[in-house]
């Protein structure tokens, strides 16, 4: 997730779907309420062990 201005001074957040970690800071952090996250279809996300 990356804080984007534009040209013409709008701000956003743009989201880069190749990386994600579904770890939904996404949905926690957005401060216009837009993302919606939901479980990858035909899963529960990763699988991260614990060390």
């Amino acid at each position: 997730m990356e804080w984007r201005k534009d040209g013409e001074g709008i701000d956003g957040i743009k989201l880069n779907f190749t990386n994600c970690l579904h770890c939904k800071t996404c949905d926690i952090k957005d401060p216009f309420d837009n993302v919606t996250w939901t479980c990858p279809e035909g899963g529960e996300g990763p699988n991260y062990k614990q060390a």
